[in-house]
């Protein structure tokens, strides 16, 4: 309680800092007192807005609690973000604004128009860019690829997030036409369907069950699906809400790979799908085993699922284990792409945070997913549905 008592008194210093500066600096344009009143009044909403959060999201237990967390964060990064960039521009052209009088008007049309378009990216990204799903096609090729599996085609779903989307979200049914029309010899999802409660996944195990795969569905858990980010007043209760969660996966057509692997057999050869429990450096937990999960799998191409990409390099790279998939990062749900140049701030926290990775004749694909968690969407770069081709080196 003391940390959520910091964070409250943070974010109303905070609020009412931007505020005032931005006040300081616009003043001259709020003449009268009712403009006055009126922008102190919207400042007291966001400030009563704080103390709301403060008294009742942390004593809501139910699915909906993210849902109304991401609008909360929201909101704040589509009015206060816009109002810090103006702050900064407005200070980084003060200087030149008091040696000549008639830049300070200049510098404040110039802030208002960095601000606004970053008002106006933000509103894009809460709104049609959270379920505005590109599909990305990737060949990955390798000498070893059985013949009967060249031209193989992996769809890889990972990280919806269903608990941050209202039961009407149209992003799942747009994500299933989506997918169906790929005609996916496979779909494989690498963990964090929900946020942490099973019942999250409840009002969509019929849409989801709607996605078609030849060979089946796949997945494996991620560090949400267990239901570790809340207090559960009895162990028991987290027990079953992670037997209900499988329930409700089984029923959406996912076969869980729970430290086990499935083979999957086309003309005389044999391709094993793998999948380990969530594997992830601290705090995140280590439920993986992943010699457990290619016990079945000797003298046979695999595929591996597994959430955390950090597992690749820190165990997987070890072992016969051709293509691995994972998600996890989100791509921190923004970034920026021009060409084949990319960035995204997921960069500083995973070396391999997004798209294709080879190291040692093995490759990692990383999802950046089609869900999100905290803030409700994407800016810059979009959700992604991941359309994996295997082929034989030279192949069609």
């Amino acid at each position: 309680m003391r940390s959520n008592g910091f964070m409250l008194l943070f974010g109303i210093l905070l609020t009412l800092i931007l505020d005032l500066g931005l006040y300081v600096r616009i003043k001259q344009f709020l003449q009268t007192r009712k403009n006055r009143l009126f922008y102190w009044l919207h400042s007291a909403v966001f400030v009563a807005g704080l103390f709301c959060y403060y008294h009742y999201v942390p004593r809501l237990k139910t699915p909906e609690t993210y849902y109304w967390i991401g609008l909360g964060i929201g909101l704040l990064f589509l009015f206060y973000i816009p109002k810090l960039i103006f702050i900064l521009v407005s200070l980084i052209c003060w200087p030149l604004g008091r040696i000549r009088p008639s830049f300070d008007k200049k510098s404040l049309w110039a802030a208002t128009i960095i601000s606004g378009l970053c008002f106006f990216v933000i509103l894009h990204g809460i709104t049609c860019n959270r379920y505005n799903y590109k599909t990305e096609t990737t060949p990955v090729c390798f000498p070893q690829l059985p013949p009967a599996f060249d031209g193989f085609k992996i769809v890889q779903l990972s990280d919806l997030h269903l608990g941050s989307h209202s039961v009407n979200y149209k992003g799942i049914p747009l994500l299933v036409e989506q997918v169906n029309s790929l005609h996916p010899d496979v779909i494989l999802f690498t963990g964090d369907m929900v946020n942490n409660f099973a019942a999250e996944l409840r009002p969509w195990t019929k849409e989801l069950s709607r996605l078609k795969a030849r060979y089946g569905k796949f997945a494996v858990t991620g560090n949400h699906d267990y239901g570790l980010y809340v207090r559960w007043k009895d162990p028991a209760k987290q027990r079953r809400n992670m037997k209900e969660f499988y329930e409700n996966m089984e029923k959406a057509g996912f076969v869980m790979l729970k430290n086990t692997s499935v083979p999957i057999v086309r003309e005389k050869d044999t391709l094993c799908i793998a999948g380990v429990e969530n594997w992830g450096n601290p705090p995140f937990p280590r439920y993986g085993k992943l010699e457990d999960a290619l016990r079945n799998c000797s003298n046979h191409f695999v595929v591996l699922l597994s959430h955390d990409p950090s597992h690749w390099e820190a165990e997987v790279l070890h072992h016969d284990v051709p293509l691995t998939l994972s998600g996890h990062t989100h791509a921190m749900q923004m970034g920026i792409k021009v060409g084949t140049w990319e960035w995204s701030p997921a960069r500083m926290l995973y070396p391999q945070y997004e798209g294709l990775y080879r190291k040692n004749g093995k490759y990692l694909h990383v999802s950046r997913g089609e869900g999100y968690l905290g803030f409700p969407g994407r800016i810059g770069l979009r959700p992604q549905i991941d359309e994996i081709i295997l082929c034989r080196d030279g192949g069609k």
